[in-house]
């Protein structure tokens, strides 16, 4: 598994919960968490107000990128954070550089 297909299972599991929310970008960032275990940070930035989003919803996505990553065995990502951004939230910046 590579982040471009994290990255898809990410994307599939919010559109599944929140099909009529715009994705703008989803970013990937593998990392270390404060034990110096292993964790990748999945920000799913989002068009619209944070309203739109519900935590039935979200805790479903979160589910289902846990799911889609333990399907795909062998991958050394470490641990799925995910972390749910309003467009709007980021302002002027670049989703790429969140």
């Amino acid at each position: 598994m590579d982040e471009h297909e994290l990255r898809d299972i990410a994307e599939a599991a919010f559109k599944r919960h929140f099909g009529s929310v715009e994705v703008v970008r989803i970013n990937v960032k593998p990392g270390f968490g404060c034990d110096d275990e292993p964790v990748v940070d999945i920000n799913i930035i989002y068009g619209g107000p944070f309203e739109q989003l519900n935590g039935d919803g979200l805790l479903r996505v979160i589910r289902e990128v846990h799911s889609g990553m333990d399907a795909h065995e062998g991958h050394d990502f470490g641990w799925p954070l995910l972390h749910f951004i309003s467009k709007s939230d980021i302002g002027r910046r670049d989703p790429a550089t969140v």
